[in-house]
């Protein structure tokens, strides 16, 4: 049996690169079948693939044999044990976050190295992930029973790159000479450029970029798009951003039906989902109070909102509902906005005393700096609660400290609570009150449903807290979700998100009850409290009769563009 590894084609060196290759393929393959690639299937993609994990593993192959002093067995013990740690980070990541690490995601690693957080993600392994340590066991058995040799490895490593270069050049001209639309040198190149260079891939969709260019370089891009800093807009872009501006300026200045509510209080609810309004369990409803709420005549419900999240989750829906602008789809957004100038605030335009009520501690996902940018004049964590609990408030806690808040607080003023009971994992029901039975349904839909039903309970008690204490006779409440679940489809569910809006005097007749989006509740408030704004956010006020539900390209563009553009702060 060792003769033949002796041989160069199987020698012990390019079967463990063979492993290392196999631990990124892995990564590669779970991620296209459980994340969102907005790809077209052509075979192209896995050419690229495949070129893109030679590049990394070349680079990594590379700098480990220089740094471990040539030594072939610990080069391929570097090599493997990288790729080994990063790809099987990925898989787990993807799972819960639907994309692959990104240097924004590492960037707020101490959110990720959280308690709660790290029991969400131990929940997401799976039996399949001991194909990892299948690769582990060969090449632990190869490091330990043959010795690593081969002739020029360098100048091998780079003619296997060469060939792969050359295979995706191939594979793009035998793609371009399928339709005759397509036989031209300029489409080739512009096909090639857009795939291989062009930001507009890792801007638009990180997921595709990491996919066709490898986790190399599209880390290498994100870095570099960090070490530019703000991007300069051009004369075009900024006429693009005025006329928005004033576009939205000229619809909702029109508007004559608004409210003059001394209070507004923001409700943020954690993953919850509009399926769940009037399901019934065993003949009870899950959410019995809300859909009461929902049934009111002082309630403005719409259950068809769709997310518009993207790779920040909960904090981009905080970012959508504070600011009416689309998060940036390429990094998390926080990361960015957190140090450029944002528009308005709906705090902002508000102009009430303000403040804001998380479950965690404040530097969870920047909470603390993206206050205030949002321009929150406090900060409530659960440091604040029962004189210092430094861990996860349940929403039992986090109403029991707004109540407190509530109680010692001058009118008027803007509160935000953000709820953290029904994130998941699913995997255990919490209330003792509403057991639902596994073998009727799966068992995550159950303990997320039970969730629901303590969420919707620890809602009626600060309801009647509101009611009790007069404050929901002047009071605007609006409660959202962040997101909907992602991480499962629950057998297939809709995704949307439900909205409420309730206000004891009356809101205006025809607010729109269709399809809509997150990106619309900024601007609907906006137009529902304000006189006069000078940024009425991306999306449609609900209040428009000829609402649109679309979010266009251009939409993602031009808010992309404010963000990254810093286009407030130069035109302050």
């Amino acid at each position: 049996m060792k003769t033949i590894f002796k041989r160069p084609i199987f020698s012990p060196f390019w079967l463990s690169f063979t492993l290392s290759a196999m631990n990124l393929f892995t990564m590669h393959y779970y991620i296209l079948c459980t994340a969102s690639m907005d790809d077209e299937s052509n075979f192209t993609r896995f050419i690229d693939n495949i070129l893109g994990v030679s590049i990394d593993l070349t680079v990594i192959t590379l700098a480990a044999y220089f740094i471990c002093g040539k030594k072939l067995k610990a080069t391929t013990t570097v090599t493997f044990v990288i790729t080994l740690l990063w790809s099987f980070s990925n898989v787990i990541y993807s799972r819960f976050f639907h994309h692959y690490i990104s240097i924004s995601a590492i960037a707020q690693g101490g959110s990720l190295f959280d308690s709660f957080m790290l029991d969400c993600l131990k929940s997401s392994f799976r039996w399949t992930d001991c194909f990892f340590l299948l690769l582990m066991s060969i090449f632990l058995f190869l490091a330990k029973s043959f010795k690593f040799q081969v002739h020029r490895p360098i100048s091998k490593l780079l003619m296997m790159l060469l060939f792969c270069i050359i295979a995706d050049f191939v594979g793009y001209v035998v793609y371009c000479s399928i339709s005759p639309e397509q036989r031209y040198i300029r489409f080739l190149v512009d096909r090639i450029e857009a795939r291989h260079f062009s930001n507009s891939i890792q801007l638009c969709n990180p997921n595709v970029s990491s996919f066709r260019r490898g986790s190399i370089r599209a880390l290498s891009t994100e870095i570099a798009m960090n070490l530019h800093g703000p991007i300069e807009l051009n004369r075009v872009q900024r006429t693009e951003i005025d006329s928005l501006i004033h576009r939205q300026q000229t619809i909702h200045n029109q508007t004559e039906e608004r409210i003059k509510p001394r209070n507004v209080i923001f409700i943020i609810i954690e993953s919850y989902m509009s399926f769940v309004s009037d399901m019934k369990v065993n003949g009870k409803e899950v959410t019995p109070f809300l859909n009461s709420l929902k049934r009111d005549s002082c309630t403005f419900y719409n259950g068809e909102m769709q997310k518009n999240v993207t790779i920040g989750e909960s904090s981009d829906g905080q970012f959508i509902y504070m600011t009416g602008l689309l998060p940036l789809r390429s990094v998390v957004t926080i990361s960015q906005a957190r140090r450029n100038k944002l528009p308005p605030s709906l705090t902002q335009q508000l102009g009430y005393s303000s403040r804001m009520l998380i479950p965690t501690v404040e530097t969870m996902w920047r909470q603390d700096e993206m206050c205030q940018q949002y321009g929150f004049d406090s900060l409530y964590t659960s440091k604040d609660y029962n004189h210092g609990y430094n861990s996860i408030l349940t929403d039992e806690q986090i109403f029991q400290l707004a109540i407190q808040k509530d109680s010692a607080s001058q009118q008027p003023f803007f509160s935000v609570i953000l709820t953290m009971s029904m994130h998941q994992p699913y995997s255990e029901q919490i209330d003792p009150t509403f057991p639902i039975s596994t073998k009727a349904m799966r068992e995550d839909l159950a303990a997320y449903l039970n969730k629901c039903h303590y969420t919707d309970k620890q809602i009626e008690l600060y309801f009647d807290h509101l009611h009790k204490s007069g404050l929901f006779d002047n009071s605007l409440i609006i409660l959202a979700a962040d997101h909907p679940v992602l991480s499962t489809d629950f057998g297939g569910v809709s995704n949307a998100i439900p909205l409420y809006l309730v206000y004891s005097q009356g809101l205006p007749a025809g607010l729109w009850h269709g399809s809509c989006n997150q990106i619309d509740v900024y601007s609907t408030l906006v137009d529902l409290l304000c006189n006069k704004s000078n940024w009425y956010g991306i999306g449609r006020s609900l209040l428009r009769t000829s609402h649109v539900p679309n979010i266009t390209e251009a939409d993602w563009n031009l808010s992309e563009k404010i963000i990254m553009g810093n286009y407030f702060r130069s035109n302050q």
